[in-house]
């Protein structure tokens, strides 16, 4: 580890490209800046892009705050399907009609249902130690299902700005996460049909978007220590 590695602190974002785990972005970035710990604004799942903001140093103990920043999204659904993970990455498990399904309706069923402050339950996940889609098997006790809580969430608001049966593509804006997954699925529930998400593109945390982020070709130490905030209101940090 550099002396300069051991005096970073501070945020910064990064775009996390489709087709990485989160958990190899931060292994990528450890290495880059040969540190042992950083923090991260909320984990993206392997097929989504999108914006990450990470703490570095004294910013680990920014983790709760940077997590409840304002973000938005850009969200692909397609109706007529659902699947097991609420994704494209799950089997089919309910196929069901979706002519009867107008721009108007789904509109109506975002807003008058979704905006606000709602709960949502997050995906059903297996106890591996790693995220994986579940298969059944006879070994119980690798494959046995977490109890799932409702999550708190608040959803400020959606935008209908693609309308293409049976695909449709939403700009959601939010305080803190969600689960844009079970967001598309309930969804397709609501309006007597099924739906499934297809893609997920986080395009802004706090202040941060895709012009302030680092993207994948410049994950390096001088462009990271170049692009560090500090907020300069925080205690913690300056502590």
């Amino acid at each position: 580890m550099s002396a300069a590695s051991k005096s970073l602190y501070g945020v910064f974002p990064i775009y996390k490209p489709s087709g990485y785990s989160t958990s190899a972005v931060i292994k990528i970035i450890k290495s880059k800046l040969g540190v042992e710990k950083i923090c991260h604004s909320g984990a993206l799942s392997n097929y989504a892009e999108g914006v990450m903001v990470m703490g570095v140093g004294k910013a680990v103990k920014y983790n709760k705050a940077i997590q409840q920043h304002q973000r938005m999204y850009l969200v692909r659904g397609m109706m007529g399907v659902a699947t097991t993970t609420n994704d494209a990455a799950g089997d089919f498990s309910r196929v069901s009609p979706y002519y009867h399904i107008t721009e108007k309706a789904l509109r109506e069923a975002c807003n008058e249902v979704f905006v606000g402050k709602i709960q949502q339950t997050p995906p059903t996940l297996p106890n591996f130690k790693f995220l994986q889609r579940y298969r059944p098997s006879s070994d119980h006790n690798n494959n046995s299902i977490l109890p799932v809580k409702q999550a708190d969430v608040h959803i400020t608001s959606i935008d209908v700005i693609e309308f293409d049966p049976p695909s449709f593509q939403l700009h959601v804006h939010t305080e803190g996460r969600i689960y844009p997954c079970s967001l598309i699925n309930d969804l397709g529930e609501l309006l007597d049909s099924a739906a499934h998400l297809t893609h997920l593109c986080r395009v802004q945390q706090g202040d941060f978007g895709f012009r302030e982020a680092i993207h994948f070709y410049d994950w390096t130490e001088k462009s990271i220590q170049e692009n560090l905030y500090l907020p300069s209101n925080d205690p913690e940090l300056n502590s």
